[in-house]
């Protein structure tokens, strides 16, 4: 390793150390060459369900752009470990004006996550949390972007990937999906917060209901359990989506105690 370079490991309960490689070689190279390329056969089979390119023939001027795998171990927190590979745009190469114009894309605040829980805590609420798979494939590509074959899985063809909708790694990527939840959340009856424009509620008499959104991962904190299910039923029926018990949200170990009260801490983090 030269100078600057740096490395991540990733750690289950059990001891078991994993090195998250920064490129398909090193992933090839590896103990858990296994795990890496099923964990990119995965990505892929979404990214075909979701019709996200079909393949071209090069044109002589268009700009193609690269991409790479990003690959990290997940750990639960009963100490599961789990790989996921996510192929990437190399947005960098995008120029403004030509290949793309607004990029901004807001994200929950943290106060905001942490009022939520507290709100949840005091009132009794119930919560529960949940994950968009591949949401930047939801936005529709408005430009006309090309893309080179992912690196291990090029046909040989010469052809190239002629983008339908936006890939994680693209300038526009973020706001495209932001543009799209909003346009679910105001179709779900949820007007936005004027503190935060990434929290949504909905509120009828003693009937309390907030969505908080962090990209594409979302808490959902409702007294009306009816209600919740709706909401969950009409996010299934328009995304992809895992949804499960708070345990973990953006770093942080969050534990709902029988006597209502929630320990949030970050012990994997600090670790």
């Amino acid at each position: 390793m030269t100078s600057g370079e740096f490395v991540c490991l990733t750690g289950n309960s059990q001891g078991d150390y994993y090195l998250n490689p920064i490129s398909y070689t090193e992933a090839m190279q590896s103990n858990e060459q296994k795990q890496w390329m099923k964990a990119m056969k995965d990505e892929l089979v979404s990214l075909r369900e979701n019709e996200t390119w079909e393949l071209v023939n090069r044109l002589i001027n268009a700009k193609v752009i690269q991409n790479r795998w990003v690959m990290r171990v997940k750990t639960s927190s009963e100490g599961n470990t789990h790989f996921k590979a996510r192929l990437v745009a190399k947005g960098y190469a995008q120029k403004p004006g030509i290949d793309y114009d607004e990029t901004f894309s807001p994200v929950a605040r943290y106060d905001t996550i942490r009022t939520l829980l507290a709100v949840a805590t005091s009132k009794g609420m119930k919560i529960k949390q949940f994950d968009v798979k591949t949401a930047f494939l939801y936005g529709e590509l408005e430009e006309e972007v090309y893309l080179e074959q992912p690196e291990g899985f090029d046909d040989g063809s010469g052809r190239v990937c002629r983008l339908k909708r936006r890939l994680c790694g693209l300038k526009q990527a973020p706001r495209c999906w932001n543009k799209r939840f909003i346009g679910f959340m105001e179709k779900a009856g949820l007007k936005n917060s004027t503190a935060d424009p990434c929290l949504f509620y909905r509120t009828h008499g003693d009937t309390f209901f907030y969505i908080a959104i962090y990209v594409d991962d979302g808490l959902v904190v409702g007294n009306n359990d009816e209600e919740i299910q709706v909401f969950l039923r009409l996010l299934q029926e328009e995304f992809e989506v895992t949804i499960g018990l708070l345990e973990n949200f953006l770093g942080m170990q969050i534990k709902c105690q029988s006597d209502g009260s929630i320990l949030v801490s970050q012990e994997a983090y600090t670790n």
